[in-house]
């Protein structure tokens, strides 16, 4: 492919991915309607010595909801604030060694690698405990790497020719000079580690850290003495254009059945493009005053890990479903939890019943395409439950 033609697929695929995120902070309306239902968080009757309540299953949808959030779903305040502070003290501390090393032999009209901290932690929506964290650690690569588009979301990355001799990743390149997903991942993983050691040998005695391969992210663990216990991914990222970041995470990981469409080379040389950066910064700010969109999306998240069936429903599926409901409600009051909440599940179940649901960002790719379709029929069958049965709603919402 020549360069023009690939500098108009980098350009029409950037602005693509713009287009989407400008739309979808147009339709959620962070804001809208702030101020309004003050004083509907009332939500029941509460027996002040165990922080229970009494007659839950006679409770309306809306204050069953908002109890479940309370007890089974939030983050504790002060759990969170301590994690997030230790993940700023030892990960940036590694990252910094990273960064150097990667920076070294850039082209000098490229900038320096940054960190996103991006994933559920930094949207607002991780459910349960704050223990799982997800930190991006973006190269960029405008300079001197190309992109040719194979399938949508997924592109192989080229060295350009004319830095073939001096490119800084050429120890990752193939014969055709594609840089593999794989040997960046060994790459990246041999330098994270060496920033654990450094930053091991400063002598923390009160936590221990290690390093382990989860996938294509290097996953650091932080463990305290009194056994708090912190899971961070490191993933690395090439950045070609503004909103054109690539992953090197494997094609189709979910799919348990090949998809429909056949690839023209080799899939272990594809990168994924990631929105990652693009939804943490749309679902952080996505909810006004007195708004539950990502309490439906908690509450969401927590019933469908926890309800045996519906565990190839991600959470990445649910966070699509909800940025596609958003185009479709205006009002997200908290007093108004329980419609948004059903309106949700209708839509999963039409999702499941259609055996489609658009990536938001890419709509010509199908994020239940390669899951079986006996699966889907289950979930679906699971979903169409909790919409028509009280008892199994409150079944599920029980506390």
């Amino acid at each position: 492919m020549s360069n023009s033609k690939l500098a108009d697929v980098v350009a029409v695929a950037g602005a693509a991915a713009y287009l989407g995120y400008k739309a979808f902070e147009w339709f959620t309306g962070a804001g809208a309607d702030a101020g309004a239902g003050a004083g509907d968080d009332d939500i029941g009757d509460q027996d002040a010595s165990h922080g229970r309540f009494y007659g839950s299953e006679d409770l309306p949808l809306s204050k069953q909801l908002v109890r479940y959030h309370e007890y089974r779903v939030k983050l504790d305040a002060q759990q969170e604030k301590h994690a997030k502070e230790l993940v700023h003290e030892y990960i940036e501390a590694i990252v910094k060694s990273v960064k150097g090393q990667i920076d070294q032999g850039k082209p000098w009209r490229a900038n320096n690698c940054r960190i996103e901290y991006t994933g559920s932690m930094y949207e607002g929506t991780k459910w349960g405990r704050p223990d799982e964290f997800d930190i991006m650690i973006v190269i960029d690569g405008s300079q001197d790497i190309e992109c040719e588009e194979v399938t949508p979301g997924y592109s192989r990355l080229r060295a350009s020719q004319y830095l073939l001799s001096t490119h800084r990743f050429s120890r990752c390149l193939d014969r055709d000079n594609n840089i593999s997903p794989r040997k960046m991942a060994d790459w990246f993983s041999g330098l994270v580690q060496k920033g654990v050691n450094q930053v091991a040998c400063l002598g923390h005695d009160s936590v221990w850290l290690g390093v382990s391969r989860h996938g294509p992210a290097i996953q650091v663990d932080i463990r305290e003495r009194s056994g708090l216990f912190i899971s961070v991914d490191l993933v690395l990222c090439i950045q070609l254009g503004p909103q054109q970041l690539f992953v090197a995470k494997p094609y189709k990981e979910y799919a348990d059945e090949p998809p429909d469409w056949r690839l023209r080379c080799d899939p272990a040389m594809l990168w994924r493009q990631s929105f990652s950066v693009i939804e943490t910064r749309s679902i952080s700010r996505i909810d006004g005053a007195n708004e539950c969109r990502r309490d439906c999306l908690r509450i969401l998240k927590s019933i469908f890990r926890k309800e045996p069936g519906l565990e190839k429903f991600t959470s990445y599926h649910l966070k699509t479903v909800l940025m596609h409901e958003c185009r479709f409600q205006g009002s997200w009051q908290i007093r108004r939890i329980d419609e948004r909440f059903m309106d949700l599940l209708k839509r999963i179940e039409s999702c499941l019943r259609e055996e489609s649901l658009p990536h938001f960002y890419l709509p010509e790719l199908n994020l239940l395409d390669g899951i079986r379709h006996v699966t889907i029929d289950n979930m679906r069958g699971r979903v169409q439950r909790l919409i028509n049965s009280k008892v199994q709603r409150d079944s599920v919402l029980h506390c």
